[in-house]
């Protein structure tokens, strides 16, 4: 009888510690599975991986710059003079000009907006603004880095009426200056946040705009930085918008300002020697490519943007229009990214364009090819 009692509780005993070893064994396994399963999430985040570029150690790049570049990039600007596009008018650059005009008018008396199909009813105006540099002082320049804030994410459309706004609010409330730093600072999250709103990522760019104002006001007496390294590090604020910054607030031009249009036509045309998705390495790319040719790193970013917004645009591309899309005694290089079959259906009759939504005027684009044509 004891001797059958000893072996029971040897053999629970022995069950028990099977038990454990079963429980700790599992807890084990699921401590691997679980570790593997966090390696393997972390595996899947996207990272972008940045290029580092040297000019060579004779200063001569231009070997490098595609043969196509040039007699594209020119005919791209000879079609960008007969084009007015969302960038011309309103592109962050142009806003503080149009902000200064709404405050003299509202000094004047007239609170109304200003629309975009006015804008051009003031040309002689905005220009006799833009080319009277003592306009350009610390409210213009914190302007400017607010628009560009605001930018990403947000057609050009939304973030000249979100800052027209934001501006005559601020105007009506007593600001002298509208939009400024002393503004900013004075209005609270839930505030700011309600009157940005149709921007895109509003809620994480008011919480951005309020902190890059006090870094502003107490590092850099109410004024903003004037080099890319003090830009770049205020929140919200990257390399395409920094340089940009610098061409807009302090005429400087340390780089080139890469967007989304441009990555996209870059890689179209063949101009970058791999497809590259990271608009901090096609910036790069191209100031390599055009280090002996600075005076273009300004005046690139609004000539390709604006045709991507018009003409080579993300979807529905008009190479029906664009001078690009064959060779003949006018032009005589061709895009290596024509959509052929757009050109054959309206070869057929059976593709209608006259009910594309377009943004910008391209009249003058068409009427010229017709012209030529005829």
């Amino acid at each position: 009888m004891s001797q059958s009692k000893y072996f029971k509780n040897k053999i629970k005993l022995s069950n028990n510690l099977s038990t454990t070893t079963v429980t700790k064994v599992k807890s084990e396994n699921t401590e691997v599975l679980d570790q593997s399963k966090t390696q393997s999430r972390t595996k899947r985040v996207r990272k972008l991986q940045h290029i580092k570029l040297e000019t060579t150690d004779d200063g001569d790049n231009d070997s490098i710059i595609p043969d196509n570049f040039f007699p594209m990039y020119n005919k791209i600007k000879e079609m960008r003079k007969l084009i007015t596009t969302p960038v011309d008018l309103i592109g962050c650059v142009k806003i503080p000009a149009l902000l200064f005009l709404i405050t003299k008018r509202f000094q004047n008396g007239i609170s109304d907006e200003i629309s975009i199909d006015q804008i051009p009813n003031y040309f002689e105006e905005l220009k006799l603004i833009e080319n009277n540099k003592s306009n350009i002082d610390k409210f213009w320049r914190f302007q400017l880095l607010v628009t560009l804030l605001f930018s990403s994410q947000t057609k050009d459309e939304i973030n000249y009426q979100v800052m027209q706004n934001l501006h005559l609010n601020y105007l009506i409330k007593g600001y002298k200056n509208g939009l400024s730093i002393e503004s900013i600072l004075n209005t609270s999250y839930n505030e700011l946040d309600q009157m940005i709103f149709k921007i895109g990522f509003h809620s994480r760019k008011a919480n951005y705009l309020i902190e890059t104002s006090k870094i502003l006001h107490e590092n850099f007496n109410d004024d903003i930085p004037n080099n890319i390294n003090d830009l770049i590090i205020l929140k919200g604020i990257g390399y395409k918008m920094g340089h940009l910054i610098l061409q807009g607030a302090w005429n400087e031009t340390v780089g080139i300002s890469v967007d989304t249009h441009m990555v996209r036509l870059c890689n179209m045309f063949n101009w970058l020697p791999k497809n590259e998705k990271n608009p901090d390495n096609v910036r790069k790319l191209l100031e390599i490519m055009l280090i002996n040719h600075k005076d273009l790193w300004m005046e690139i970013n609004p000539v390709l943007v604006g045709f991507g917004q018009t003409v080579c645009t993300p979807i529905g591309r008009r190479c029906d229009i664009c001078w690009l899309s064959k060779i003949d005694e006018f032009n005589d290089v061709k895009c290596p990214a024509i959509d052929k079959k757009l050109l054959l259906r309206i070869n057929r009759g059976v593709e209608n364009i006259e009910n594309r939504k377009i943004r910008g005027d391209l009249q003058k684009l068409v009427t010229y090819r017709q012209r030529k044509v005829n």
